[in-house]
């Protein structure tokens, strides 16, 4: 098994020599233009004391310093780029090493700014905001860097909704060959960052653009008279130089101006988002490139890759020729550029150009760029199971009627050292997993683990287990909910709400949908105890009519001993130890999942252990 702490170790090391050396290098290329260019300085100012062969002499070793200054700015920019890209790496391996030690403060501080924005989660989803998927400490984070917006939007949707198991089966044959490609991974990476950040709206505008209909290549006599106009307008303008012929060329010049202003709102407007826009993609041509080069074995690597070969011209040569036409766009601005524009049609020709572009490769762009998005999902969901050697993937069931099995699940946002783990089992439909314990013993972190897991398995990618199991199921919690005073909604009705939205969810499989995995934290804790018990059973009961399996966690030993509900409760709970310690009553917990209701409490041991005194109110057992 490979150690991939010191593996980042090593390649931090390695990319901070290298990019030092870059630096040195770099300082010195910088001092000798300095110096070169003071020497070109001397020489012309000989050149223009001296006379006769010494200016001659003089004015050569301008020419041959300026050649030279030229070639040390060509180098400088070559080596700067190599600086740049061996930080870019440095950054990488950092960024690995975090992820290793759960260090998200520092991750997020480590991390571009485009990839540590907020990502898009739908409000009120089923479980995204229960389970972590999203934030500063969650699975987004915890997996591999995803530098393109196609791959953050494919990404979050394959954590947002799972997959059906012949799909996820095929995902997990390509993360599993591109687990052990480190360089790959870091190069796809590293290609990314390497450009300026995506805006996704400036994106969106220019492939919409691109999937647009080709409007002024259908106008056959403006590409005519683009073409005509200008070259009759030179040469009557160099007739009446030499000839002296009247100037019959401002005929010709007011055509073109006439042209001009009937297609230039039009072109100027596509300008401005092609110029936008197409910066975006400046990271997915040598991206594009490294997949093209790339031998992939697995079926599902290969059909990525096979999305970019476009009329025999691989994909990211298509992008090259967008990219040069696109400079010709920003170039617009330059006063040369400008003067020329109502003499040569040269706005016209430019348009005509990504006209032609784009009725060649225009539609085909959205989908390099939706499997180029695949590509960095699969090799993010790589590094997590290479970041993690010690995780599984899962076994995938086909059969809908199926039991979610975990031995030694782990929840995978907590440190390795720490993570305590158990065997779980959910299911068969018409029972319920119900875990009871003391506050803090770990009831909710093995909720959390779970579905967590189930998330991960779900899209394809690699689960915190010794081994795990998982039928087609849909994913809903109930853990995190809050009142909301503008709304006017108390806690209470909140966690209805909630909770009704599961069962709603659980009758779907009346409509074909897989069957609902629900995980329930202290469920309807927001009123008194008598009524929650009432509620929950009530709530339980519907989820078991309508063939849901899950589990619910609860401080109330009673809540499933009623006649129907207890004989299909599986039982486990979490204790705690209770010591005296130098500063009073102290609490231990092993986070061990035993079979049984819990028959230990520690609420007033707590109010002691922080220091509010002993209790001496009896507590009357639940009844």
């Amino acid at each position: 098994m490979h150690d991939p702490r010191q593996a980042y170790r090593d390649a931090e090391r390695h990319h901070t020599e290298a990019r030092d050396r870059a630096h040195r290098a770099s300082l010195t290329i910088s001092t000798l233009r300095f110096v070169t260019f003071l020497a070109i300085a001397a020489a012309l100012l000989a050149w223009d004391a001296l006379e006769g062969s010494p200016a001659s002499a003089a004015l050569l070793a301008a020419a041959a310093l300026a050649v030279f200054f030229v070639a040390l700015v060509a180098r400088h920019r070559a080596i700067r780029a190599e600086e740049r890209r061996q930080e870019i790496y440095r950054g990488l391996a950092v960024e690995g090493l975090l992820r290793l030690d759960r260090g998200w403060t520092e991750l997020e501080k480590a991390l571009p700014e485009v990839e540590s924005r907020p990502w898009d989660a739908p409000e009120g989803h089923a479980y995204a905001a229960d389970l972590d998927i999203f934030g500063e400490a969650s699975l987004v984070r915890l997996a591999g860097p995803v530098t393109s917006a196609s791959g953050r939007r494919t990404l979050r949707d394959w954590l947002l909704g799972p997959a059906p198991p012949a799909v996820a089966r095929a995902r997990q044959e390509a993360i599993r060959e591109l687990t052990p490609a480190r360089d790959f991974r870091g190069e796809l990476a590293a290609r990314g960052r390497m450009a300026p950040p995506s805006e996704g709206e400036a994106l969106n505008a220019f492939l919409a653009w691109a999937a647009d209909e080709p409007w002024l290549l259908e106008r056959r006599w403006t590409t005519v008279l683009a073409w005509v106009l200008p070259l009759m307008t030179i040469a009557l303008a160099t007739l009446e130089i030499l000839r002296h012929v009247p100037p019959f060329w401002a005929v010709s010049l007011a055509l073109q101006l006439w042209l001009l202003s009937r297609v230039r709102r039009r072109i100027v407007e596509e300008f401005g988002v092609v110029e936008e826009g197409a910066p975006s993609l400046q990271a997915a041509g040598p991206q594009l490139r490294l997949l093209e080069e790339t031998t992939w074995r697995g079926p599902l690597l290969r059909e990525l890759t096979g999305r970019l070969a476009t009329e025999g011209e691989p994909a990211h040569r298509s992008l090259a020729r967008l990219t040069r036409l696109t400079d010709f766009v920003a170039s617009r601005r330059n006063l040369v550029y400008a003067t020329l524009v109502p003499i040569l049609l040269i706005d016209v020709h430019l348009a005509f150009a990504l006209d032609r572009w784009r009725a060649r490769w225009g539609r085909d762009i959205g989908w390099w760029l939706d499997a180029l998005g695949e590509m960095e999902a699969l090799s993010s969901l790589a590094t997590l199971g290479y970041d993690n050697p010690e995780w599984v993937m899962p076994e995938l069931e086909a059969s809908e009627e199926g039991v979610v099995r975990a031995r030694a699940l782990g929840h995978p946002l907590l440190p390795p050292d720490t993570c305590v783990c158990n065997d779980v089992e959910v299911g068969p439909p018409g029972t319920f997993l119900f875990i009871t314990g003391s506050n803090m013993s770990g009831k909710s972190t093995l909720m959390r683990a779970v579905g967590s897991n189930v998330v991960l398995a779900a899209a394809g990618g690699p689960v915190c287990a010794g081994s795990m199991a998982l039928p087609p199921v849909r994913l809903w919690t109930s853990m995190r909910v809050d009142d909301s005073v503008t709304d006017g909604i108390s806690r209470f009705m909140a966690e209805l709400l909630r909770v009704r939205s599961v069962v709603e969810a659980a009758r779907d499989r009346r409509r074909g949908e897989p069957p609902v995995l629900y995980l329930l934290d202290e469920m309807l804790q927001g009123t008194n105890t008598a009524e929650r018990r009432v509620a929950a059973r009530a709530v339980l009961r519907h989820l078991l009519e309508e063939g849901a399996i899950g589990g619910v966690t609860s401080h109330d030993l009673t809540l499933a001993d009623a006649p129907d509900l207890e004989p299909v409760r599986r039982a486990y709970h979490f204790r705690e130890r209770v010591e005296a310690g130098e500063h009073g009553t102290e609490l231990h917990f092993d986070y061990l999942l035993r079979p049984g209701v819990a028959t230990t409490r520690n609420a007033l041991r707590l109010l002691e252990a922080v220091g509010l005194g002993h209790v001496d109110e009896k507590v009357e057992e639940s009844t």
